[in-house]
């Protein structure tokens, strides 16, 4: 059975109860979490760690409180079924290719098959060689249509690693 593994970052909300329905749904079904960073509030990180126990990792962001920074480092390798896969997410900001190069320096020595990062809002998913790179994309519905869509990264790693965006509407 693959392991199937909600990808989220950049929730910016105060409190968990605020974060869309459809990721906590998600999130409930999948047999693990991880957050890329910028929970803001440590209300929120103990919300993940509440709903998946064992099974969250995650990361701190540029936006994340001293308090959260305690709990969770800023770069974190794990392994999945044999794939080593790297998490941060990259301090300074910029454009969408200056963020992938910086999370792609982090891990530079790293020998991992794929790095999950986040901070620019914007998912995508790049293949480069034969290293996979996630940004799940911003984690909260704004009031406005300005910004991009709430999105999550939905990976399942088994004989196959496959990951999808999934836009959030709720």
């Amino acid at each position: 059975m693959p392991v199937k593994i909600v990808i989220v970052g950049d929730t910016h909300a105060r409190d968990f109860k605020d974060l869309p329905n459809e990721m906590i749904d998600a999130i409930q079904e999948a047999d693990r979490v991880i957050h890329v960073g910028d929970y803001i509030s440590k209300n929120v990180i103990d919300g993940f760690i509440a709903l998946k126990g064992q099974a969250f990792e995650g990361v701190c962001g540029n936006a994340d409180p001293q308090e959260i920074r305690k709990i969770v480092p800023t770069k974190k390798i794990i392994e999945i079924s044999g794939i080593r896969i790297g998490i941060t997410h990259p301090i300074i900001g910029g454009p969408s290719e200056k963020s992938r190069k910086r999370a792609l320096a982090v891990f530079k020595e790293d020998n991992v098959e794929i790095i999950i990062y986040g901070h620019t809002h914007d998912s995508e998913i790049n293949k480069l060689d034969d290293l996979l790179l996630i940004n799940p994309g911003k984690g909260y519905i704004e009031g406005n249509s300005f910004g991009p869509p709430a999105s999550i990264a939905l990976l399942s790693i088994g004989e196959e690693v496959k990951v999808d965006i999934i836009k959030l509407r709720s």
